[in-house]
């Protein structure tokens, strides 16, 4: 009965991961979309979710495998599962009630990595280390080739015409990070589950909670980040949904899943530059660097003792 009554609780909690990555992740794909006149809102979040759904689908198992079973030896516990997702989606909530973007990855890994100190599990060190050592190059890597991307774009498309030669790019980008953001995000949700659910059922309920975020809560959001995209222009937009969209397929071809607040702020950073430095917050950055190290060290924290009290 506890069993069962733990794995409802997991497949609760995973639902709604889903469909906060829908919401907040795969929407921000469309906000430069939206503000370059490529769509309205409501057929933007109707294309994010599809192509996100489509990404879970087909290449969605890397990150699901890493999360369910390489990062800890053996398969994840029922009751590791509801504790790994619900601490999760707690955090999610909190983060959404006071208005700061937490970090689903940092999220769930740390609360993977705590949840195995507390029952005894082996972490495999090698996998966590990869993990951990490409989100630190994710930064460099995403300011280099952002700054690179706008520096040609600003010098092959004119400030004249740009509105036009650039909009369909960024509906393609747009359709492209939302597809790569489901396949990457997807094992955040349900990856934990790996263990009481086939692979197949599992991408396929991950993509659908994803779609249903996006239809859903995501019109308001895009509405939201649209006036901040707009306000940096549909060039170094696109450059930065191309590098994220970029990184994105990189992770997931090594079962990485990578934070999209980290790669679209250090694209948009990177993309800015070509103005100069002038514009750019240094402290705002390390404090931001900071709280997503917190929220990993914090979701580590609290699944580990949780798991040492049940």
């Amino acid at each position: 009965m506890l069993s069962e009554f733990a794995l409802g609780l997991a497949f609760a909690a995973s639902i709604f991961m889903g469909v906060s990555i829908g919401a907040s992740t795969v929407a921000s794909a469309f906000g430069p979309v939206n503000s370059s006149g490529g769509a309205n809102v409501l057929r933007s979040a109707m294309l994010a979710g599809i192509f996100a759904l489509a990404g879970a689908i087909v290449q969605g198992g890397n990150t699901t495998r890493t999360i369910g079973s390489n990062l800890l030896a053996g398969e994840i516990q029922v009751i590791q599962a509801a504790i790994i997702l619900s601490v999760a989606a707690s955090l999610v909530i909190i983060s959404v009630l006071g208005d700061y973007p937490m970090p689903t990855a940092f999220t769930v890994i740390g609360a993977v990595i705590g949840s195995g100190l507390g029952l005894g599990n082996t972490v495999n060190w090698g996998v966590l280390t990869g993990v951990i050592g490409y989100w630190l190059l994710i930064p460099p890597l995403a300011a280099g080739m952002a700054y690179g991307l706008a520096k040609v774009l600003r010098s092959k498309v004119s400030r004249q015409n740009y509105k036009s030669e650039i909009r369909i790019g960024l509906l393609v980008a747009g359709c492209y990070l939302s597809y790569s953001a489901g396949a990457s995000a997807v094992g955040l949700a349900v990856g934990p589950l790996t263990g009481n659910f086939s692979l197949s059922l599992l991408l396929a309920t991950g993509g659908l909670a994803m779609l249903l975020g996006t239809w859903v809560y995501s019109p308001r959001i895009i509405r939201a980040i649209s006036f901040d995209y707009s306000n940096v222009g549909p060039r170094r937009s696109f450059a930065a949904l191309v590098t994220a969209s970029i990184l994105a397929q990189i992770g997931i071809f090594y079962g990485i899943p990578i934070s999209f607040n980290e790669a679209i702020i250090a694209s948009m950073i990177g993309s800015g530059l070509v103005k100069g430095t002038e514009n750019t917050d240094h402290s705002k950055i390390l404090r931001t660097a900071g709280a997503w190290m917190a929220a990993f060290l914090l979701s580590a924290a609290l699944t580990y003792g949780i798991t040492l009290l049940v």
